[in-house]
């Protein structure tokens, strides 16, 4: 083997055999000669120097994986203008796990959790020795103990014992619980809201046993409220009174009143604008309230609405609403006055919305024209779980609502998922169903109807182009049942662009027929900037004559 002459930089370029995967990767990552060829030519000194304890570095990154007798063979030969150093590794046979012993100690021992620790840890008697596994089984303890308020708890003893002669190894862990601590008072760091209200979101008592999910709790309580951009929760261990550790909430408050103006264009509605302010509180009891308008020119909307929290319960808000709405679209024509009230809650992981509310709407519908006033009484139970909220990778969103007046009940449910393939593929499906139950469906009104196609849809069609038409054909005066489909699959090969292809398929109907839904395929280009996915999409129907249609719409996935 000769080395480079003094003074004279060479590059280096680091060959592994022998193994692969995260064995390979992790020999490459603890290797000092490849970190350093990384960066650019090294001296003859620096080549020798690291080339030669090569030995070292490739058993030690070998050994979390159970690997502790290696035979290596290097060289380092020149190729050109640099050097190759090539490892040739034969990892030996695999340490295997001999005894596992796992011993609790303390008042928490036989607590369930710290029981299902112990039997769900990760190395069994037999297995190949991972000191990654044996590294998570003992976070999963800590974790455990942390989460049901044992904050002292700690490892007297925790060992692996290899021996290298028989190939086996000896874990032992002696893990201490300590005292389990309880809640003790909460002070909140602000000077906006009367503490009095802010306790209504403690979803716990002083001196109830420590849990850290109802620490996330509050914190998402806090967080979901429009009061404050930043929530900081500090258990003070240290201030503890006994086994009671008090808690610190420091936030940080938004701009009492805010303003949004907002632009956007979609193929359903053309250009639109919106307006709004939010007097995000009124008073020091939480009260808030906001006003928007919406313009386009199919639709204008007006809205008010001022909410009460903490109406029946302790996360339930009542809020008063009234508005104003004129729809003109190529089927009916709508103007539209409410006024009402809700109560939002949690109940079982959904977002519940219970309503009631006063609507009069004056509308033209094929050949119906009407004025109705209706007083509506509705629900509706909402749940949406995603890995992020800008690209979601993995993600559900599921609605149900039901409403109901003196002359109709209807029932609707939508679901959407998504769901990642691969780092560069995912996948989307939707469906909605919506029924509404009537003897008078002529005198409903076109909000109360439904028609189907556009961009959020079924493309390839006109906004609310498909539904049954008058028997006499003098226009479409909607549908009583409702069914919309979409399977899509989108492609990332960079980042911030993507492609898609998909199929679409329903219909606003009489009655649920799979006969009667019309279908499209198509093809789009989606870019990611940061105001959510803009999609530009190319719908085909398959089930009419009619040419492919454009669809443009920007939003996030759920």
């Amino acid at each position: 083997m000769a080395l480079p002459a003094a003074g004279q930089d060479s590059k280096v370029k680091v060959q592994i055999e022998g193994v692969n995967g995260d064995v390979a990767r992790n020999v490459r990552a603890m290797m000092a000669l490849a970190r350093a060829a990384d960066n650019g030519p090294l001296s003859r000194f620096e080549i020798g120097r690291l080339h030669s304890r090569a030995d070292e570095d490739i058993t030690t990154a070998l050994e979390p994986f159970g690997y502790y007798q290696p035979r290596i063979e290097k060289y380092l030969e020149r190729s050109g203008e640099e050097w190759i150093a090539r490892y040739i590794i034969e990892p030996g046979p695999e340490v295997r796990v001999r005894t596992v012993d796992i011993d609790l100690t303390g008042p928490g021992a036989e607590a369930p959790a710290f029981r299902d620790a112990v039997a769900g840890f990760p190395l069994r008697v037999g297995d190949p020795l991972r000191h990654t596994l044996y590294e998570n089984g003992k976070l999963n303890l800590l974790v455990v103990a942390s989460d049901s308020g044992y904050l002292d708890a700690d490892f007297d003893t925790s060992a692996v014992i290899v021996d290298d002669n028989r190939g086996t190894a000896d874990i032992r862990i002696d893990f201490r619980t300590g005292q389990r601590f309880h809640f003790g008072p909460v002070w909140f760091d602000q000077d906006i809201l009367d503490d009095e209200f802010l306790a209504t979101r403690i979803p716990f008592k002083q001196g109830d046993p420590w849990r850290q999910d109802r620490i996330l709790m509050m914190q998402t309580l806090l967080a979901e409220d429009p009061y404050f951009s930043r929530v900081e929760i500090l258990p003070r261990r240290d201030s503890a009174q006994g086994l009671e550790v008090p808690i610190r909430v420091s936030l940080a408050p938004r701009n009492r009143i805010d303003y949004e103006l907002g632009a956007g264009y979609g193929t359903d509605t053309g250009p639109r604008g919106r307006a709004a302010g939010l007097w995000r509180w009124v008073t020091r009891s939480g009260h808030h309230a906001r006003a928007d308008i919406t313009l386009s020119m199919i639709q204008q909307d007006a809205s008010v609405q001022y909410t009460k929290p903490v109406f029946l319960g302790k996360h339930d808000a009542l809020t008063l609403l009234g508005g104003y709405a004129r729809r003109v679209l190529e089927t009916s024509t709508s103007n539209i006055v409410s006024v009402g009230s809700r109560v939002n809650r949690r109940r079982l992981g959904f977002r519940e919305t219970l309503s009631l509310g006063w609507q009069r709407e004056s509308f033209t519908v094929g050949p119906d024209t009407g004025v109705s006033s209706l007083m509506i009484v509705g629900g509706s139970w909402e749940r949406t779980r995603a890995d992020d909220r800008t690209f979601i990778r993995r993600g559900i969103r599921t609605r149900l609502k039901a409403q109901a007046g003196t002359s109709f009940t209807q029932l609707e449910a939508n679901a959407k998922v998504v769901f990642a393939v691969t780092n560069n593929m995912r996948l989307l499906s939707r469906l909605d169903l919506g029924r509404v139950f009537t003897s008078e469906f002529r005198n409903l009104p076109p909000s109360l109807r439904y028609f189907a196609g556009g961009d959020q849809s079924v493309r390839g069609f006109g906004y609310q182009h498909l539904a049954p038409e008058d028997s006499l054909g003098r226009g479409r005066i909607g549908g009583r049942s409702l069914v919309t489909g979409s399977l899509e699959a989108d492609f990332w090969p960079v980042p911030r662009w993507g492609f898609a292809v998909f199929t679409d398929a329903g219909n606003a109907m009489d009655r649920f027929s799979f006969s009667e839904l019309e279908r499209s395929v198509g093809v789009g280009i989606r870019f990611f900037p940061p105001i959510g996915i803009i999609r530009l999409d190319a719908a085909f129907p398959l089930s009419s004559d009619k040419k492919f249609r454009l669809h443009v719409s920007v939003g996030p996935d759920l």
